[in-house]
């Protein structure tokens, strides 16, 4: 899913990373409004991560999920 498309489902995609990221929080994700960069060091602080291991990780959900939404709307 590219970041645009992200960018324009933010406030729907942010339960999503909650449930897939289990460290992560409602409130802070819906502060970044979208900021990957934020995002990226966020998913890296609370999981542990290198923020090169963060960016790989929410480049796979992101690949991983855009697929997964692309098949519910078209079902």
């Amino acid at each position: 899913m590219p970041w645009a498309h992200v960018l324009a489902s933010w406030p729907n995609l942010v339960e999503h990373l909650c449930d897939d990221f289990q460290y992560l929080q409602i409130t802070a994700l819906r502060r970044f409004r979208g900021d990957r960069r934020k995002m990226e060091l966020y998913l890296a602080e609370t999981h542990d991560l290198t923020v090169a291991e963060a960016r790989e990780a929410l480049g796979d959900w992101l690949t991983y999920t855009g697929s997964r939404l692309r098949a519910q709307i078209a079902a």
